[in-house]
C-alpha cells in the first residue's frame, strides 16, 4: 500500500511584479556601480575625502533611508 503524493497547496506565484521590480533595481544598481568607478573629491563641512562615486552615493542612500525611517517612526 502506497501513500498518495502530497497535495500542492496553491500559494503565491513564484514570479510576481514586486520580485521582477526588485531584480531590475538590483541589476540597474550593479551596472551603475560598475560604470562609476572613478574617484572624486567630496567636501563635507571641513574635511575633504577622496572616494569612489558609487561609494559616496551608497553612503548618501543609506543615510537617506535611515533619516526616512527615523522620521517615519516618529510620525506614528
Amino acid at each position: 500500500m502506497s501513500t498518495p503524493p502530497p497535495s500542492r497547496r496553491p500559494g503565491p506565484p513564484v514570479i510576481t511584479p514586486k520580485r521582477v521590480a526588485g531584480v531590475v533595481v538590483v541589476a540597474v544598481a550593479i551596472v551603475f556601480a560598475a560604470e562609476n568607478t572613478r574617484r572624486t573629491r567630496i567636501r563635507f563641512i571641513v574635511p575633504i575625502v577622496t572616494t569612489w562615486v558609487w561609494l559616496a552615493l551608497l553612503v548618501a542612500l543609506v543615510l537617506g533611508f535611515a533619516a526616512g525611517a527615523l522620521f517615519a517612526h516618529r510620525r506614528r
